[in-house]
């Protein structure tokens, strides 16, 4: 019999700590590590009924900034990127075709030509995550049919 852990479960011991440093000003990294087939996409992305660490983050975030005491000057973007097979595809945009990845003027490492979307509440994000996710690179695997054969990169 399969042990079963509920996202809520997942995401307070992970993530939730995390906001209030976002808050501030850190960045703060969640990253999803295990074989095929373990559930890395389905604890993520999760369902309608059982949102994923994405979700309730977002949610958490964008509460957060609003019910900020300070004055907050707040913008939000996103982008949503594939790696596979050492190549990068922009999820939102796809007829970009491969990116690469630069050294700025200064000396930080970005993605030359990824798409940022300005954003402003959780359900626009998840908006076009659903769009990006029908993108990514599938392939049939042993273990599992529709395997996402690509690392994903949610970035807020």
């Amino acid at each position: 019999m399969g042990y079963f852990v509920l996202h809520e479960d997942v995401y307070v011991a992970t993530t939730k700590n995390l906001i209030d440093g976002v808050i501030a000003g850190y960045n703060a990294t969640v990253f999803a590590y295990g074989p095929t087939g373990a559930g890395k996409t389905y604890t993520m992305l999760g369902l309608d009924s059982e949102p994923g660490i994405y979700i309730r983050t977002l949610n958490d975030l964008f509460r957060a900034i609003e019910d900020s005491t300070e004055d907050l000057d707040c913008s939000v973007y996103m982008s949503y990127i594939e790696i596979y097979n050492e190549m990068i595809r922009d999820l939102l945009n796809p007829s970009s075709g491969y990116l690469e990845l630069r050294e700025d003027a200064k000396g930080e490492i970005r993605i030359a030509g990824i798409t940022e979307f300005s954003t402003c509440n959780a359900k626009e994000i998840m908006a076009l995550l659903t769009k990006g996710n029908k993108q990514r690179t599938q392939e049939s695997t042993a273990a599992n049919k529709t395997s996402s054969r690509s690392h994903a990169i949610l970035q807020a």
